[in-house]
C-alpha cells in the first residue's frame, strides 16, 4: 500500500518529465555503453527505445511494473555499473505510469486545449514507429488502445490518469506482448471523460 501511494505521489510531482533532459540523461550516463546501437536494445533515443528489443515488451505505456526496462532496472540487471538510485528508477517509472512520453508538447504559450481532440497519426502509412498526438482540455482518465480491422486489442499504449495539455506518443507495431504485428490496416482510438474518438492508420512492411 505504501509503494502504491509513494508512486502516485510520484505521478504527480513529475505531471511533466521531459524524456530528452530527463529520462535520456540517465540513460547516456549508466546505460548506452552496453545499450548504444549496436544491435539488441538501444537506449541511445527516444524512438530506438520504443521500437523495443528482442525480449519483450521493454515499454508498456502507464505500466511501469510489467514493462522489461524498469523490472530489469529495479532488480538490478541493468546497467552493469551498478544499481540506479531510487531517485532514477522512480522517475523512470512515473514516466511510464504517465504515459511514456517523448515530450509534452506546448502550444498558444502554454495555454491549455480547449476541446478534447485525436489527432491522425505521422508518418501514416509508417514502418515501424509513428507517433500520436492528442489534446485533453481538463485532468482525466485516459485510455488509447490499439486494434486489428476484426475489433481485438493489440496495445494498449495509455490507460491512466493525466493531467490536462497537449501530448504525444509512439506506437512501434508491437502487441502487448512484445511481439510486432503483421502489416495492415489498424484503429486507434481514446477514451478520455466523455470523449470516444477512433482512426485508422496503415503499418508497412
Amino acid at each position: 500500500m505504501k509503494k502504491f501511494i509513494f508512486y502516485s505521489l510520484m505521478s504527480c510531482l513529475f505531471a511533466q518529465i521531459d524524456y530528452e533532459t530527463e529520462i535520456q540523461t540517465i540513460f547516456n550516463n549508466n546505460c548506452i555503453s552496453c545499450h548504444g546501437n549496436s544491435g539488441g536494445l538501444s537506449l541511445d533515443s527516444y524512438a530506438s527505445l520504443m521500437t523495443g528489443g528482442n525480449s519483450g515488451s521493454v515499454i508498456i505505456s502507464g505500466d511501469h511494473s510489467n514493462s522489461l526496462l524498469w523490472e530489469k532496472i529495479n532488480n538490478g540487471q541493468m546497467p552493469p555499473n551498478g544499481q540506479l538510485s531510487s531517485s532514477n528508477i522512480d522517475l523512470i517509472a512515473a514516466w511510464i505510469d504517465e504515459g511514456a512520453l517523448e515530450e509534452l508538447n506546448t502550444k498558444n504559450n502554454n495555454a491549455l486545449p480547449e476541446i478534447f481532440t485525436l489527432h491522425q497519426n505521422y508518418p501514416n502509412p509508417f514502418n515501424p514507429v509513428t507517433n500520436l498526438d492528442y489534446e485533453i482540455p481538463e485532468d482525466a482518465m485516459v485510455n488509447i488502445t490499439v486494434f486489428d480491422m476484426m475489433g481485438k486489442v493489440v496495445r494498449t499504449l495509455v490507460n491512466g490518469q493525466q493531467s490536462a495539455g497537449y501530448k504525444t506518443l509512439q506506437w512501434n507495431a508491437t502487441s502487448n506482448s512484445g511481439q510486432p504485428v503483421s502489416a495492415g490496416v489498424y484503429l486507434y482510438s481514446i477514451e478520455a471523460g466523455e470523449f470516444r474518438q477512433t482512426k485508422k492508420m496503415v503499418l508497412l512492411k
